[in-house]
Order: structure tokens, then C-alpha cells, then sequence
């Protein structure tokens, strides 16, 4: 879960830490004009890049949709979370 967070907090960090290295390679020109900081645009994009992480979770990760559903139940004492179980191959 950590790393989850961790991720989501880098992709959205990542527009600003752009933004930075632009005006930082900006004041090696000495004739150059920083620019004014567009926040709302970095915050925009950043917000952009963690929508699109989730939806890219949402299509590449996760259970298969198609199978026997088998609900949480206790084994030993210990609780099995529920998981989508593949249905068995067909023989020809």
C-alpha cells in the first residue's frame, strides 16, 4: 500500500521537479527571464498523471473477471480472502 502511495505522490511531484529543472537550466543563461510559475498547469498535469496511473491499473493489473467467484472463508482459524478462481481448461 505504501509503495502504491508512494508512486502516486511521485507521479504527481513529477510536473513541478520538470518545472524546476527548466528554471534551473534557465539561470545558466544570464540574459534569460524566469518565468512566472504556472501552479494551476502543474497541478492540472499532476493530477492528469496520477488519473491516467489509475486507469492503467484499472486495465493491466487486477483479478481475471472470468472464473468462479470463491467468498472469504476461515481455513484453520486464518481468513482466506476472497480471489476469482480460473475456471478449469476444457479437455477436447
Amino acid at each position: 500500500m505504501t509503495r502504491t502511495i508512494l508512486e502516486r505522490v511521485l507521479l504527481f511531484a513529477l510536473p513541478f521537479v520538470l518545472f524546476g529543472g527548466y528554471v534551473l537550466l534557465l539561470r545558466l543563461r544570464p540574459l534569460a527571464r524566469r518565468p512566472a510559475t504556472p501552479w494551476t498547469w502543474l497541478v492540472v498535469a499532476g493530477l492528469a498523471l496520477v488519473a491516467l496511473s489509475f486507469l492503467a491499473l484499472g486495465f493491466l493489473e487486477g483479478e481475471p473477471i472470468t472464473g468462479t467467484y470463491v467468498a472469504p472463508h476461515v481455513v484453520n482459524g486464518r481468513i482466506v480472502p476472497g480471489y476469482v478462481a480460473p475456471l478449469p481448461e476444457k479437455k477436447p
